[in-house]
């Protein structure tokens, strides 16, 4: 993995820089210098309004009591997108107005869900099944119960005896 992030962190910058290079020696240095204060105003604005946007949403599903973790993967894609159009490059400028196109991000969940579906083993235990037997016992992990308390007779404080 740390292999991958290298040639990542090392072969996407130097793309990006090629590609600026190779667009100035066709258009001049300041029309390339032009081009990425463009893609800049651009994606500034493309962020602010998408970040709006699914800022209203997620507030708007919060107030109907709903959970909106598909909009919260939007937010950090927006965040995400934003912080590449910080980079002055095309490649990165691509990849995040692709990240601000909300038909794009659905298309980006979809294949990271994929590739993430296969790494994960989910496993629902019901009442009184408790933990797996074949799972090592591991001290950071703490078995327990949820019990509904009866709001009638709630009173805030805690039902515990004093324990002095």
């Amino acid at each position: 993995m740390f292999t991958r992030l290298l040639l990542l962190f090392i072969i996407v910058p130097l793309v990006d820089l090629y590609l600026l290079m190779w667009i100035a020696k066709f258009t001049g240095a300041l029309a390339t210098i032009g081009l990425v204060i463009l893609t800049g105003f651009i994606g500034a604005w493309l962020a602010k309004q998408q970040g709006t946007f699914v800022r209203g949403q997620i507030k708007n599903r919060l107030d109907q009591r709903q959970i909106p973790t598909d909009l919260i993967g939007d937010g950090a894609m927006i965040m995400f997108a934003a912080g590449l159009l910080l980079t002055p490059g095309l490649l990165t400028d691509l990849f995040g107005f692709s990240l601000l196109l909300p038909a794009c991000r659905t298309r980006y969940k979809s294949f990271f869900a994929k590739q993430f579906k296969g790494s994960f083993n989910f496993q629902i235990l019901t009442p009184n099944q408790g933990p797996p037997a074949d799972r090592p016992y591991d001290p950071n992990i703490i078995d327990g119960e949820v019990v509904d308390r009866d709001e009638s007779t709630d009173t805030g404080f805690n039902h515990y005896p004093n324990i002095d």
